[in-house]
C-alpha cells in the first residue's frame, strides 16, 4: 500500500457501525468511538450506527455512500453485516462475508493453515458429545477456546486434568463448539497487515499470566515493544508468515496476526483477526503509527480502500 497521506476528500456519507450485541460489544463501542471523532475532526459527514437492535431503518435512512467497520465479534467479524451491507451496495471497509466467516472460525482457518504449511498448535475440535472421549487423548498443560469468539473471551488453560473437566462443562454451557489446542511457551508477537503493506512486529509483554482481555484493554497491564527486539531473521519469518496467513483466507484491508514464538525460535500463529480493534491501546494502530501513519490518517486510508471499490464498480 502507498503510504502517502489520504486527505479527507469527499466520501460522501459514511456510516461507523459500532455496538453489536456480542461479547466484545463494550470494546466495538471504544473502537467506534474513536473512529468516529477521527473522521468528524477531519470533516466527513458522519453517523455512528450501533447494531444492537433495530439498525436497518437508520442505515438505509442515511442513504450511506461508504461503511467503516468498528465491529468485534459475533455479528460483526462472523460476516453477517458484510452480507446485510453487500445486499444494500454499501461498500465496506475490511475483508468480504466469505473471507470474514472463514477468519472468525477458528476451526476452519487452522485446517487452511495446517494444509498449507502454516504453522500453528496442534488442536482439535470438541463439541457437548465428543468432548470427553476426545480429551482422553490430551494431556495437560493445553488451551481451551471458543470456535468463533474474540479478545481472548472465553479462553482458559489446563494445568491439571481432574482441573479441565469442570471447566470445560461449565464452558460449554455458553458454546456448542469449544478448540483444545496445545499450549505454547514463549514469547508473544503480533504482526499487522495494512493494504498490501505488513506493519512492524510488536511484542507483548502482559503484566499477568496470560494475555487475556483485562490485560488487552486496561492501560498499564502490557508492555508493548515496537518494534520487537527481535533478530532481522525472526521479524522477515513472522511479517511473511502475516501476510501469508491474510491471503490464504482471502483477507483485505486489514488485519491482526497473533503469534507464539516457542524456545526453540519457531512461530506458530494463534489467529488471525479480521477487525482489529481501534481502541488507544490497540495493536495495530499502534504499528501503523510507528510508520508514520497517525490514527486518523489511517481511519481515512482504509475509508479510500473502500471508496476504491465504490469507484470501480460506478
Amino acid at each position: 500500500m502507498n503510504n502517502s497521506k489520504i486527505g479527507s476528500r469527499n466520501f460522501g456519507n459514511v456510516g461507523v457501525f459500532l455496538g453489536g450485541s456480542s461479547h466484545e460489544r463494550p470494546i466495538s463501542i471504544r473502537s467506534g468511538k474513536a473512529v468516529y471523532q477521527a473522521l468528524r475532526n477531519a470533516g466527513l459527514h458522519v453517523v455512528a450506527i450501533d447494531t444492537a437492535n433495530g439498525f436497518l431503518k437508520k442505515m438505509k435512512g442515511s442513504k450511506l455512500d461508504l461503511a467503516f467497520l468498528a465491529l468485534h465479534g459475533t455479528g460483526g467479524e462472523d460476516g453477517e453485516i458484510q452480507k446485510i451491507l453487500s445486499r444494500a451496495k454499501i461498500p465496506f471497509t475490511g475483508s468480504g462475508s466469505k473471507a470474514s466467516a472463514l477468519a472468525f472460525d477458528k476451526s476452519r482457518a487452522k485446517r487452511l493453515f495446517q494444509r498449507f504449511k502454516i504453522p500453528t498448535p496442534t488442536y482439535e475440535v470438541l463439541t457437548r458429545t465428543n468432548w470427553k472421549h476426545k480429551i482422553e487423548k490430551w494431556a495437560p498443560p493445553y488451551v481451551i477456546k471458543p470456535v468463533s469468539e474474540g479478545s481472548s473471551i472465553g479462553v482458559f488453560f489446563i494445568e491439571e486434568k481432574e482441573d479441565g473437566y469442570k471447566k470445560i462443562e461449565a464452558s460449554f454451557r455458553k458454546y456448542k463448539q469449544l478448540l483444545i489446542e496445545r499450549k505454547i511457551d514463549g514469547r508473544e508477537f503480533t504482526v499487522g497487515i495494512l493494504g498490501e503493506s505488513v506493519l512492524p512486529v510488536i511484542e507483548l509483554k502482559p503484566k499477568r499470566d496470560f494475555y487475556d482481555y483485562k490485560a488487552k484493554y486496561t492501560k498499564g497491564l502490557t508492555e508493548y515493544l515496537i518494534p520487537a527486539p527481535i533478530s532481522g531473521k525472526l521479524k522477515d519469518q513472522l511479517q511473511s508468515i502475516a501476510l501469508r496467513a491474510h491471503r490464504l483466507l482471502g483477507l483485505r484491508d486489514l488485519s491482526r496476526v497473533d503469534f507464539k514464538v516457542d524456545h526453540e525460535g519457531q512461530p506458530f500463529v494463534l489467529e488471525i483477526n479480521s477487525i482489529p480493534g481501534f481502541t488507544e491501546t490497540s495493536l495495530l494502530p499502534k504499528a501503523a503509527r510507528h510508520t508514520g501513519i497517525d490514527f486518523t490518517q489511517l481511519c481515512l486510508n482504509l475509508l479510500q480502500m473502500a471508496n476504491a471499490r465504490r469507484l470501480k464498480k460506478a
